[in-house]
């Protein structure tokens, strides 16, 4: 796999959206001290070659995330098989991710639903019947830590990052109204499209949109996502770490995992191993060096299972070519866990 021609200031466009993912290309352009015309070039160059790509979705307000329940279901499939199930899990909106992945299972699914029941439901009635599968097996997510949607590529002065967080609307609204939802699921697919483009859909003034998109672009409930092909640009692995970790040393790891910019997803877990932990590497031989680094901190810490992934098939309801580029949007269901 050929990887495809970025540079710093590429990455740094990606960066700054990840912050504020509607700042205009003038107001970067004076962040970067780049023309405009140039960072709209680059910007219409990387999702031109499907690349880069933006998606807003609705998450979880803090008295809602208790009710909403998330897991990783392991999936094993018939031999030569495998390519059909994808297909299957990937049309199916609460199923945000599907993975390839090493080991006894072939791939595994984030998904997410409003209840245990439904959960326990769901996978039975709608996942362990589609052909080609042999069996699953569910892992709970007790809490997130921290997830894809505030990863950062790191590529910004500190300087640069305040300016883009200052530009961002400030005055978060007081309630979710029916406003604010209907322009989330006009910007899910592309949250930089332009109000002009949103007005005939919502049938609505230009200011009153206007108003609500800086109204969810300063919510705390809205995640904001611009995701790239990992694959072509640099990040040549994932894998995900199973770890055993002493309750009250619980806090301490997971603050030290937050400080490695691999990690994409920190979450409890149910089961043999009480933490899992997603990574993105350059190559496989990071993994060593994290595992090193992490177990001479916390020499109690044990590593349970090690699953290393090969393909990224759906990532938060984008469908995603074998190169990791994007293909298409799949509407999620309910409020998604995103595992990168």
């Amino acid at each position: 796999m050929m990887l495809c021609m970025v540079d710093a200031l590429d990455f740094q466009i990606i960066n700054a959206l990840q912050i504020h993912p509607r700042v205009s290309w003038a107001q970067l352009g004076r962040i970067l001290r780049v023309d405009p015309s140039t960072i709209s070039r680059r910007w219409s160059a990387l999702t031109g070659r499907r690349q880069v790509w933006t998606s807003c979705s609705e998450g979880d307000a803090p008295h809602l995330r208790d009710q909403m329940i998330s897991a990783l279901v392991e999936i094993s499939c018939v031999p030569g098989r495998r390519e059909h199930v994808l297909a299957e899990l990937g049309r199916q909106g609460p199923i945000s991710s599907v993975h390839c992945t090493s080991g006894p299972r072939d791939l595994y699914i984030m998904i997410s639903t409003d209840s245990l029941l439904s959960m326990d439901r769901y996978i039975d009635e709608r996942i362990a019947v589609i052909p080609g599968i042999l069996g699953t097996r569910t892992h709970y997510l007790r809490k997130i830590f921290f997830e894809g949607s505030s990863w950062r590529l790191k590529t910004l002065s500190k300087e640069q990052v305040k300016a883009l967080h200052d530009l961002r609307p400030a005055d978060p609204p007081k309630q979710r109204r029916p406003a604010h939802r209907a322009v989330i699921t006009a910007l899910e697919a592309d949250a930089r499209r332009t109000a002009a483009d949103m007005q005939r859909e919502l049938g609505r003034s230009l200011s009153m949109i206007s108003r609500d998109i800086d109204a969810v672009l300063a919510a705390s409930w809205v995640r904001w996502r611009v995701d790239f092909a990992h694959a072509l640009m640099g990040w040549s692995a994932a894998a995900a770490l199973w770890l055993d970790v002493e309750p009250l040393e619980l806090e301490r790891v997971v603050a030290s995992l937050r400080l490695l910019n691999h990690v994409r997803l920190c979450a409890s877990v149910t089961g043999d191993a009480n933490l899992a932990v997603f990574l993105w590497l350059r190559d496989l031989r990071e993994l060593d060096e994290i595992e090193n680094r992490l177990t001479t901190v916390f020499p109690k810490v044990l590593v349970k299972d090690r699953w290393i992934v090969p393909r990224i098939a759906k990532r938060a309801g984008h469908i995603l070519d074998l190169d990791s580029r994007h293909r298409r949007w799949v509407p999620l269901g309910h409020h998604p866990v995103f595992e990168d």
